[in-house]
């Protein structure tokens, strides 16, 4: 409600005669409802603000399935890459997600874990956020078989095809199949039509994962709908190239 002028004078008028914290709980208890939407604004800009100075280029994102690494291979999988390729660390990133679990005959213990795990890699991958998985053998069959990676005969990169044909590995995909049908009903036989695909690298033998010391083998696979295939040809390169440092 606007106030007239007399009104206004005898507020100025009781303001003058108030201490100073009676003048700042006047204000509070005629103003606090602009002040509070004034500080809403505030904090939500400064938030905006923050999170565009902060955030950083996603140049890739990276899967760890049922393998753990320690943290200067962590460091390599994400910060080492980064410079390689001559971009800022604080300014690009390669986004890692850790400690994915994937099988088929999780215990009771671990089975809303890989359930979790599942939906995470489905979520990721119908996002266009995953490019690139690093898997142990059981992960990679299970990815392999779903068809989601991305056979690597025909790499975009003469030099690389090369490099790697020795290490390239093949798996089974299943084309299609009746498991639906077979788990309703047992007394069906399970059938499928599958084919032999090479939809992976033996990564663990080079140098960078091989002075891990993994317990068992590490397959690259790299994820059939990745709109990143430059960056991901990169990190090919740089993970298959002997790496500057030791990894532990």
């Amino acid at each position: 409600m606007k106030l007239t002028d007399r009104e206004r004078a005898e507020n100025r008028e009781a303001l003058a005669g108030m201490t100073l914290p009676q003048r700042l709980d006047h204000i509070f208890e005629y103003y606090k409802f602009p002040l509070v939407l004034t500080l809403i604004a505030a904090v939500a800009l400064g938030s905006v603000l923050y999170y565009r100075l902060t955030r950083k280029e996603a140049l890739l994102y990276v899967g760890c399935a049922n393998i753990s690494v320690g943290e200067t291979l962590d460091r390599e999988l994400g910060e080492g890459f980064t410079k390689d390729i001559g971009k800022n660390p604080s300014k690009s990133e390669v986004r890692l997600y850790r400690n994915l679990y994937l099988s088929r005959d999780a215990t009771v213990q671990n089975h809303e874990y890989a359930y979790a795990s599942q939906l995470k890699v489905m979520a990721a991958m119908a996002n266009g956020q995953l490019d690139v998985l690093l898997m142990n053998r059981e992960a990679y069959d299970i990815m392999s078989a779903g068809g989601y990676l991305r056979p690597l005969t025909d790499l975009p990169d003469a030099g690389l095809n090369e490099r790697l044909s020795d290490r390239l590995i093949e798996n089974t995909v299943i084309l299609e199949d009746n498991d639906i049908e077979h788990r309703l009903d047992e007394s069906v036989p399970y059938h499928a039509e599958t084919e032999e695909v090479a939809n992976a690298i033996l990564i663990s033998a080079f140098p960078l994962f091989a002075r891990a010391d993994f317990s068992g083998d590490v397959y690259l696979g790299v994820v059939g709908n990745s709109a990143r295939m430059d960056a991901v040809l990169q990190y090919i390169d740089y993970l298959t190239s002997t790496p500057q440092g030791d990894t532990a």
